[in-house]
């Protein structure tokens, strides 16, 4: 089960990535770390634009956690999109970085042994699960459709044009809406305080897609297998998209 937990992750490193982003001259580490022990301050020095154009331009990322990493980009970019909900862009934070390890996204929780790889596959086991197994399905879903339209939009967009009936994103759009707004009615939702984050995944799933898919063009550079051209037509189809929620 993915929950918002990833600005509660940040280690030391993370700690002193983030003072020597915001330090000012003549500033001692010291002060910065007191504030980062406080949440408010915490959460506001994250958002600072300085923290955000510090992390585009160092180059060893990997002494960092990918926690803070992908907070900072998940928080910039849903805001870009009109999601200014620090929860959200926590679980989709911790999505990234859990998602990103091995076949995570292929099994319902880190210590499963069982991987799918399609969507009818983990619709299936609805059929005979209980009740939280079926939270923890529904929640799969929503996150595994997230992830791959989000992360790897041009692989979904080739496969869609050239190998049908393979799905597009309206397809993997109902499946992760349906059932986030379904995982977010579950009392283990309302336990781990995953109710409200998992209602607006559901309510919001294509904003927050094309958000990922903004992060991913604009700072991840992943997925270069799809053709240049199908790249360029799936750009275009998420720019009209944009305007569409814009005028809504």
């Amino acid at each position: 089960m993915i929950q918002a937990q990833a600005r509660n992750k940040l280690n030391q490193d993370d700690l002193q990535f983030i003072v020597t982003a915001l330090r000012r001259q003549g500033e001692k580490d010291s002060t910065i770390l007191h504030l980062l022990a406080d949440d408010e301050m915490r959460d506001a020095m994250l958002d600072h634009p300085r923290l955000f154009e510090y992390l585009l331009e160092f180059r060893q990322t990997t002494s960092i956690s990918p926690f803070l990493y992908f907070y900072i980009l998940a928080r910039h970019a849903l805001r870009e999109f009109k999601i200014d909900d620090r929860a959200v862009a926590d679980y989709v934070a911790t999505l990234l970085a859990e998602f990103g390890h091995g076949t995570r996204m292929n099994r319902i929780d880190r210590h499963s042994t069982k991987e799918y790889r399609y969507l009818v596959d983990l619709m299936a086991e609805l059929f005979d699960a209980n009740s939280e197994q079926t939270f923890y399905v529904q929640s799969h879903l929503g996150n595994y459709a997230l992830f791959l339209t989000g992360v790897f939009p041009d692989q979904v967009y080739h496969r869609a044009k050239y190998h049908p009936p393979a799905p597009d994103f309206s397809y993997y759009e109902q499946v992760g809406s349906a059932n986030f707004q379904r995982a977010s009615q579950h009392r283990i939702a309302e336990k781990y305080r995953l109710a409200d984050i998992l209602y607006l995944l559901g309510q919001q799933f294509r904003q927050v897609r094309l958000a990922l898919n903004h992060l991913v063009d604009s700072y991840l550079h992943l997925d270069r297998h799809a053709g240049a051209t199908d790249r360029v037509m799936r750009r275009l189809d998420n720019f009209r998209e944009k305007r569409e929620l814009d005028l809504e």
